[in-house]
């Protein structure tokens, strides 16, 4: 779930072009068919595809509908452990996947557990303490107003407040140990999520400084629990995601956080950055305005990582 995001787009792009590892079935997808996935590809040719999603049209494909043809009744006599990505962008949206799962009662309905990689977000054990505050606050949707040729959310407010992100996150976290059991869910926590990949180069809209993140923050560091500040790189997130549902039986964490920037807040002087960005040389040869992007973060090095967290 969350396939339609940034990251979840990603997700499905790494996971269908690595296949199934041992007999494990990894679904990305859970439900509706991500609405856009037409669309998105329209008119990109089978080159292009595979460097903006590390998979084949025809992998990404398959993976985009597999998860919706799933029920009760045709995994009750499953053999195979399905492995859930759920990463979505939004503690509300995460949260409402999980009730949704919840009520659609095929987890583990098989002969074996099912497991479960959640997305979630720093500073949820914080949420008094800035930023997170701010972080967390209720989002209220509001009735566009046109000026010239721009269509602002500054009218009257539309409907209730929607949960705050940390709230909706930190609920998810609870109908996903409820439903799996806390033994089957491995809780992948980031920071404030930046940068696209090569994925979304194309896109108008997306924006110079999300792309050129991908460049300047290639490192990666993993800390045990909920203790950090920072920010995340989607990219990387994702090769994380995918990873710890190829390898969920051999990690002892079952929940960790994973950060790109490494920041902390100083009373007056605000947010300071404690991690360096990579260097020069590393950073060389890449131009996003031409889809010259780093590649995502190398699988033997989140393995280091996830097997030795801070």
């Amino acid at each position: 779930m969350g396939q339609e995001t940034s990251t979840g787009k990603l997700v499905m792009g790494l996971s269908a072009g690595r296949g199934n590892n041992n007999n494990n079935t990894i679904s990305v997808v859970f439900g509706e068919k991500m609405e856009n996935s037409e669309t998105m590809t329209e008119g990109m040719d089978a080159q292009t595809f595979e460097k903006r999603f590390y998979c084949t049209k025809e992998q990404f494909a398959k993976i985009s509908t597999f998860a919706s043809e799933r029920s009760a009744s045709t995994v009750s006599a499953s053999s195979t452990t399905t492995t859930y990505i759920f990463c979505h962008e939004s503690g509300a949206k995460q949260m409402k996947a999980m009730k949704d799962l919840k009520a659609m009662k095929i987890v583990n309905s098989g002969e074996v557990d099912d497991k479960c990689v959640l997305l979630s977000r720093v500073g949820i054990n914080r949420k008094e303490k800035a930023p997170f505050k701010t972080q967390n606050e209720p989002y209220q949707q509001r009735e566009t107003v046109q000026i010239g040729q721009v269509a602002l959310p500054i009218g009257n407010a539309v409907g209730e407040p929607i949960i705050g992100t940390l709230d909706g996150y930190e609920q998810s976290e609870e109908f996903a140990k409820e439903i799996f059991g806390a033994e089957n869910v491995t809780v992948v926590r980031s920071g404030e999520l930046r940068g696209n990949g090569p994925l979304l180069l194309a896109d108008l809209s997306a924006r110079l400084v999300d792309n050129m993140y991908d460049v300047k923050f290639q490192d990666l560091y993993v800390f045990q629990g909920d203790s950090q500040q920072g920010y995340t790189k989607r990219l990387n997130l994702a090769q994380t995601l995918v990873r710890v549902a190829e390898n969920f039986s051999s990690s002892a964490n079952r929940d960790i956080s994973v950060l790109s920037v490494i920041c902390k807040t100083v009373p007056i002087v605000g947010e300071q950055t404690l991690s360096q960005p990579t260097d020069r040389e590393r950073r060389k040869g890449y131009d996003m305005s031409k889809g010259i992007a780093p590649s995502p973060i190398d699988i033997n090095t989140v393995d280091s990582l996830l097997a030795n967290p801070k």
